[in-house]
């Protein structure tokens, strides 16, 4: 059982000026500055439709299934495991991805559907869990200034966008806040609320993971309000722009039937909180948000079915590379089962899908994304709802 313990004030500053642009300066340079609206170049017209040659070269089929990812340490002096992947080991995984075509985005870009990858491309989500220091750790250097320490994930993917420049920094960190036997949030008091400006400034997302990381399956619905509204009203003390707004469950685990509705709305001590998603822990691939909610789709359960609020991830383990849930299975499995994978039709305003997996789709979801159908004629096999697909749960 939680104990309830009032929140205390927060002693974050919001924003820390001197610290702030010394961080900035130090670690990013100019590379992610926006030109200013006098100098931005127009944007491209995007056609309303995309022709079938176009759409059968990128293979697209916006109805596939994306990987959600779920990492947490990146401890160089331990062994890989489902919960800590060496940097090295890290570094082989960026890459892996990169040459078979994923490209990441946050995990708000693919619960709303509109995911910014080039055509052909497949989008993929990187989740971190427990805002551990492995993550995103500062070093100050022999010059006194501060960078980004080059084993951590943080730094490790900015200088694969460096070396990579069409792999673009995107992430969603579910942060833990300084509540019970928790540390700050990445471990360094001094740079707290530096470094939740840098993520937000280039490309990632803050989210939430509780206040205290305490299996909820037996919390009562209160118990389940103090923490997400705990942890919303902590975040947003360091950064009102902390999105906050997707749960990780600790462990995977829900409450019972009682409390469970209070995953994604409640309040508590005056904070409202409204969650748009709920996230579990490892297992399948998720089918795209343009698809139906059923288990015919999915070959009685061998991928998740989209559901905002019971999505599923996959945990990186080479120990475990042949068992269902692994990063490394499914990346194999993918290699093997191409014609279900998401493939970009390159448009933002299109959902471009083969007429073989018309089927999977749902109109009424595709119109809520805001995007325009385009059932295309391509050579294929019959989709793997049909029997041809042998994992199981």
């Amino acid at each position: 059982m939680v104990t309830v313990v009032s929140p205390r004030p927060r002693l974050y500053p919001v924003v820390r000026v001197v610290a702030a642009a010394a961080i900035f300066l130090a670690l990013a340079g100019c590379r992610h500055t926006q030109p200013t609206a006098a100098t931005a170049p127009p944007k491209p017209s995007v056609p309303a439709r995309l022709s079938d040659a176009e759409l059968k070269s990128y293979h697209a089929n916006e109805a596939g299934a994306v990987m959600i990812v779920m990492y947490h340490h990146f401890d160089p002096n331990r062994p890989d495991s489902d919960l800590n992947r060496r940097p090295d080991t890290f570094r082989k995984d960026l890459e892996a991805f990169y040459k078979r075509g994923y490209r990441p985005v946050t995990l708000s870009e693919f619960l709303s559907g509109h995911m910014d990858v080039p055509g052909g491309r497949t989008p993929i989500v990187l989740t971190f869990d427990d805002s551990s220091i492995t993550q995103f750790k500062v070093i100050t250097g022999s010059d006194g200034k501060p960078s980004i320490a080059p084993d951590c994930a943080v730094g490790i993917m900015e200088t694969f966008h460096k070396t990579h420049p069409d792999w673009p920094t995107k992430g969603t960190f579910f942060v833990l806040p300084k509540e019970g036997r928790n540390q700050e949030p990445f471990g360094q008091a001094d740079s707290v609320a530096d470094k939740f400006a840098y993520l937000l400034k280039n490309g990632y997302e803050i989210q939430n993971h509780t206040s205290t990381h305490s299996s909820m399956r037996h919390m009562s619905a209160k118990q389940v309000q103090w923490e997400l509204a705990t942890a919303l009203r902590d975040a947003r003390a360091i950064n009102p722009n902390a999105q906050m707004n997707i749960l990780a469950l600790p462990y995977g685990q829900v409450p019972g039937k009682e409390a469970r509705r209070y995953l994604i709305s409640g309040e508590d001590g005056g904070t409202q909180y409204h969650n748009i998603a709920v996230i579990k822990a490892a297992w399948r691939p998720v089918l795209s948000p343009i698809t139906k909610n059923s288990r015919k789709i999915t070959d009685g359960g061998s991928l998740c079915a989209f559901d905002p609020y019971n999505i599923e991830r996959i945990t990186p383990d080479g120990g475990k590379a042949v068992r269902v849930g692994t990063l490394e299975y499914w990346i194999k499995f993918f290699d093997e089962h191409p014609n279900l994978r998401y493939y970009s039709d390159g448009s933002p305003s299109v959902a471009a899908v083969p007429r073989a997996f018309q089927s999977w789709v749902d109109p009424q979801r595709v119109r809520k994304c805001g995007l325009t159908l385009q059932i295309y004629p391509q050579s294929t096999s019959a989709p793997a709802s049909e029997g041809n697909l042998s994992v199981r749960p």
